[in-house]
């Protein structure tokens, strides 16, 4: 008898292909390391000045690095074993290397912050994300979400130029409206939920704007940000 033919191969996905990391966002230029000196400085600010941070999506490791040279105790999941090997090799952080919609590899109750810096766009199954985040948080601790802001001032005057349409790999774009009622239906309480602009960093995928980066620092508004911060809370 015959053995049965073996199953399909399954594709790479855009995040396991080299070309994908071939990008400024994956460089650790001057004003990265800026923008990383204000994401310690927004977990100090919302409660958390050290203990036990889970970054998701953590890629090569630089938000990892800056948290453990911060005194903090870092931990990532990273869904490409070639970003995770590039991490290691910059910070001794405990790494799991899998998806963010897949439930997580750590305990409850495990973590004072979580981060999700630039990923939930990407997330098909965002909800699944969220639940897990708020199980793997320990009570009082606090998810951080970073995400592209559907009523961003630029994304008209940009059109298609715009960041949210030059990776092909987002799928979701967020008003404040819609992370509010993702992070309650996950039974997580938003403290802050504002915008962004990170001039520490613009230009990474456009670069007609990276001469603003000149401004060096990343600029906080009510609204018309190009990005959403949200500071949830589990109770």
């Amino acid at each position: 008898m015959s053995s049965a033919a073996p199953p399909p191969q399954r594709p790479p996905t855009s995040l396991e292909t080299d070309d994908y990391f071939d990008r400024e966002y994956f460089q650790l230029h001057p004003g990265k390391r800026k923008y990383l000196d204000y994401l310690i400085g927004l977990l100090c600010a919302h409660g958390v000045p050290g203990g036990r941070i889970l970054d998701i999506g953590s890629g090569f490791g630089f938000f990892l690095e800056a948290l453990e040279q911060a005194g903090y105790e870092p931990h990532g999941l990273e869904l490409s074993p070639q970003a995770v090997a590039v991490a290691r090799q910059r910070t001794s952080a405990a790494i799991a290397t899998g998806g963010a919609e897949e439930p997580f590899p750590f305990p409850d109750a495990h973590f004072a912050a979580i981060t999700l810096l630039d990923v939930i766009e990407h997330l098909d199954r965002y909800p699944n994300t969220l639940d897990s985040c708020r199980r793997a948080l320990a009570p009082g601790g606090k998810l951080i979400v970073i995400t592209l802001n559907a009523g961003s001032l630029a994304r008209p005057i940009l059109g298609r130029r715009w960041s949210f349409h030059l990776d092909p790999t987002h799928v979701h774009m967020f008003s404040a409206a819609r992370l509010r009622q993702a992070l309650a239906t996950a039974g997580l309480v938003a403290e802050t939920l504002t915008t962004i602009s990170n001039f520490c960093n613009v230009g990474e995928g456009n670069p007609i704007l990276k001469p603003l980066r000149r401004i060096g620092r990343v600029v906080s508004t009510p609204w018309l940000g190009d990005s959403l911060l949200a500071v949830a809370r589990r109770d």
